[in-house]
């Protein structure tokens, strides 16, 4: 804590890296700094240049909490002017091939994972300030891919975790995106909202 330093040897985390990849795990870790490490790197925002493309080349998810560029917008510009084309430059990364995650952090933000892929979408909240690098919006599309693993089309024999929205999240506008209403939702096909709407 409160250093920039690897809290672990860098043999040491490959090695268990290298383990953990042997028995089917994922791993992931806590990159916010510019020393990022490799896996699925963990607030991905703060990126060098070269680093877009190798997120694609090495196959590493970049996973993101889009809510904070909102948040960090002014920051950025004030403290990192020169590096505002490299934070939270969704839109970069997916054009160099990069596979996105979405979180929400929480409770640093707001845990409704739509308030965050409203963030990416339109790099903008609906208290009509200005959006913030519109350069690097990502489609709804997208977004809805990287809050759901990139599955985003139900199919025989799918992990039957659903949400039924109460709206197309296509085509509603940008303020009801933000708070998409949620009808009923499934985990693991079991009702856990929603429950008579899904029986009628």
């Amino acid at each position: 804590p409160g250093s920039a330093e690897l809290a672990a040897a860098r043999a040491s985390l490959a090695a268990n890296a290298g383990t953990a990849h042997r028995i089917g795990r994922a791993t992931t870790a806590h990159g916010t700094g510019r020393a990022a490490t490799t896996g699925r790197i963990e607030h991905a925002q703060f990126l060098q240049s070269a680093d877009f493309a190798r997120f694609a080349r090495l196959g590493v998810t970049a996973s993101v909490q889009p809510e904070h560029a909102l948040d960090d917008r002014d920051a950025v510009e004030l403290n990192w002017p020169a590096g505002a084309d490299r934070v939270f430059a969704l839109r970069r990364l997916l054009d160099a091939g990069a596979t996105l995650a979405f979180g929400s952090d929480a409770p640093v933000a707001p845990l409704d994972p739509f308030t965050a892929m409203s963030a990416a979408s339109s790099r903008a909240r609906s208290d009509a300030r200005e959006p913030w690098r519109p350069d690097q919006v990502i489609t709804r599309t997208q977004a809805l891919a990287a809050s759901a693993r990139s599955r985003t089309r139900l199919r025989v024999g799918d992990v039957a975790d659903i949400a039924v929205l109460d709206g197309d999240p296509l085509t509603v506008s940008d303020a009801t995106f933000e708070r998409m209403p949620v009808a009923a939702t499934l985990l693991a096909g079991r009702a856990t909202h929603g429950a008579a709407l899904l029986a009628g």
